[in-house]
């Protein structure tokens, strides 16, 4: 019977129908069968969970400076310069120790991307070096935020001194806290590249 309803089927439809399938047979073959094994080099895991690690770290630390931008606005509305630029050094102190993390997950990112190569299969490595090129990008947003944070405290202290009469605090926090939310979203894309990574 389905031998009957297949030769009453054109031969143009049968003959297409049959190179479909030959299509699809070859690509399962193709896909399933000589797949590139999937290889991740275990230095790039480990400097991969350590580099994560180290980015919630900074994500933290710029997190808790920014919810102090708010006191130290208020302060400078109050011509409180002085309770200001204690806030400011605290801050800065924070910012160091960013700085250093920053240090340490540069070091954790040139262990992956000396890795890169070895990663199999390649659509793998493609997204694994876009997760390396989001926290390298996290980096140098943490270095611009640590330059407008030294340079609110300047500006701080010349109001401490009656040297600057202009109102530079309100820019400079508006544009900390964009720096902020900046590595703070760069990291969550890093984390779901990775996520990516791990089901290619």
């Amino acid at each position: 019977m389905i031998g009957n309803f297949y030769f009453k089927i054109p031969r143009r439809i049968r003959l297409l129908i049959i190179f479909i399938i030959i299509i699809f047979t070859a690509y399962f073959i193709l896909r399933f069968l000589n797949a590139e094994p999937r290889n991740i080099p275990s230095d790039f895991l480990a400097a991969r969970q350590e580099a994560s690690l180290i980015a919630q770290d900074i994500v933290l630390l710029s997190n808790e400076s920014t919810n102090r931008l708010n006191e130290i606005a208020q302060f400078d509305k109050d011509r409180k310069y002085t309770e200001a630029l204690i806030l400011i050094s605290q801050e800065l102190e924070r910012n160091r120790e960013a700085r250093e993390k920053a240090i340490k997950l540069s070091a954790q990112l040139e262990i992956m991307a000396k890795n890169l190569a070895k990663i199999s299969p390649a659509s793998a490595g493609q997204i694994a070096l876009e997760a390396i090129s989001l926290e390298t990008a996290l980096i140098s947003r943490l270095i611009t935020y640590n330059d407008y944070l030294t340079k609110l405290l300047e500006v701080l202290r010349e109001k401490f001194l009656e040297k600057h009469n202009g109102d530079q605090v309100s820019e400079l926090i508006s544009k900390i806290n964009d720096e902020a939310k900046a590595i703070n979203d760069l990291n969550q894309k890093f984390n779901e590249v990775m996520k990516e990574f791990d089901s290619e």
